[in-house]
């Protein structure tokens, strides 16, 4: 017998959550692309490299945010799934109570040890200055960073995917309006683009606290009776998307870092186009993974499993299309990326040509490990989700760069991430085999008695 109507997934559902999770997601990105944008062209190489280097903390704000956020909008699926509004909205509120308290703890820390959490991210002499500056004045708006970015996630649970495109848009067009007035008209440099993209942050806030408070929302901010046990679950199926920032934090870090040993505080400045490249992409592909974990957990929770595995396979699909395209783009016209964030007159404007076209094809196999990875928290498969996410960052990136980057004098430095990234694959490939194959032996029991 065939499956029922529906329960296989169709693309036309699959696009109607991944598209808004993507623009999201880009627009999320582009809030630092843009910043790089004005800071370069409004205040040179020298000023896009510290803001380069301070951006580790902003990444750290929301993987915080996409650590409690993902694993909480798992479970509300679960809930939602199971028709069970209560439990919904209590952990929907307990997780954004327990997201301000944490978000004023980090306001005051970062404030106060500005510089020497600038010194440790790797700014120099050359730098420390304007990096202390932008960290300080974003630290300020820690809680708009992380809350916004939760409640961005959380709409798309409560069915409203397009929401997500309507906050994150207006912040991404305030974010603009502010940049070109305080970077470009009033000449604030680093200062204003941190004060530009604080800002733009309260618009989103603003907007998806609107939305909850209003009768449009399913899920609402209530009253609710404390689950800390909640957290032991929370945590664990937020780590594979949290990591994904962290990620991007710890390789801008350590990037830094080595490349200062190796060449020189000034080739920092390749790595700063660079990064920001890889932050686009990066986001693009989490858009795709948040977009089918969505609907991977909600079918998980009707026991639709035909539903589960054609979302993922789509999934990963869409990954190998796109970054096919970004590759292509990235090795045919590296003047155009490139030049977006730094002038064809600056010293390393042709080492950043080369730089961008060798990273680029790490793009190949970051959309799939993002997605597997995904998936397997979707299914509520911490354990080889966090597996994967933690070795793939911290394990399997670090190792490629620090033996590409001191051998041969460095000039294999920028096929690192495509070492990680590759290595990264084939191992997700083998955790993901065994994980299939004890959870669909169970899937193909019960297809086989709904026929």
């Amino acid at each position: 017998m065939n499956s029922p109507a529906g329960v296989e997934g169709s693309w036309k559902t699959f696009s109607r959550y991944v598209l808004p999770s993507v623009s999201a997601m880009v627009l999320f990105s582009m809030y630092t692309v843009v910043d790089g944008i004005f800071v370069s062209w409004g205040a040179g190489s020298d000023a896009l490299t510290s803001v380069n280097i301070a951006m580790p903390f902003v990444n750290f704000l929301s993987g915080f945010s996409i650590l409690i956020s993902m694993g909480t909008a798992t479970l509300v699926a679960f809930a939602r799934g199971r028709g069970d509004t209560e439990e919904a909205d209590g952990l929907f509120s307990q997780t954004v109570a327990v997201i301000v308290a944490v978000s004023l703890l980090i306001t005051g820390l970062a404030a106060a040890f500005a510089e020497q959490i600038a010194a440790f991210l790797g700014a120099g002499p050359a730098y420390i200055g304007d990096s202390t500056a932008y960290l300080r004045i974003v630290s300020l708006f820690s809680v708009c960073f992380i809350l916004s970015y939760c409640l961005e996630v959380m709409v798309k649970v409560d069915d409203s995917p397009v929401m997500a495109i309507v906050g994150v848009g207006a912040s991404f067009l305030t974010n603009v309006v502010l940049d070109y007035v305080m970077v470009i008209v009033l000449d604030w440099g680093v200062r204003g683009a941190a004060w530009a993209t604080g800002i733009a942050q309260v618009v989103s806030l603003l907007i998806f606290l609107a939305y909850f408070y209003s009768k449009r929302s399913h899920l609402k901010i209530r009253r609710f009776t404390p689950r800390p046990s909640a957290f032991k679950r929370i945590f664990p199926l937020g780590v594979a998307d949290c990591s994904v920032e962290m990620i991007v934090a710890f390789l801008i870090l350590i990037y830094n870092l080595v490349l200062r040993r190796v060449f020189g505080e000034e080739s920092q400045a390749i790595y700063a186009v660079v990064a920001y490249i890889n932050l686009f992409v990066f986001m693009v592909m989490q858009g795709v993974a948040q977009g089918m974990m969505h609907l991977v957990s909600l079918h998980m929770g009707k026991e639709e499993y035909g539903a589960v595995r054609g979302y993922f396979r789509m999934a990963l699909l869409t990954c190998v299309g796109v970054s096919i395209l970004l590759v292509a783009v990235c090795n045919l016209f590296p003047e155009v990326i490139a030049g977006l964030l730094m002038r064809s007159t600056e010293p390393m404007y042709q080492d950043t040509l080369y730089a961008l076209q060798r990273f680029s094809l790490s793009f190949l196999f970051v959309g799939l490990n993002i997605s597997i990875a995904g998936y397997l928290t979707a299914v509520e498969k911490a354990i080889p989700s966090v597996f994967l996410a933690v070795s793939r960052g911290f394990v399997f990136a670090p190792i490629a760069l620090l033996l590409l980057a001191f051998t041969g004098g460095g000039q294999y430095v920028w096929f690192a991430a495509l070492a990680g990234e590759a290595a990264c694959f084939l191992v997700s490939l083998l955790v993901l085999q065994k994980s299939k194959a004890t959870q669909f032996r169970q899937i193909q029991c019960k297809d086989t008695d709904i026929q």
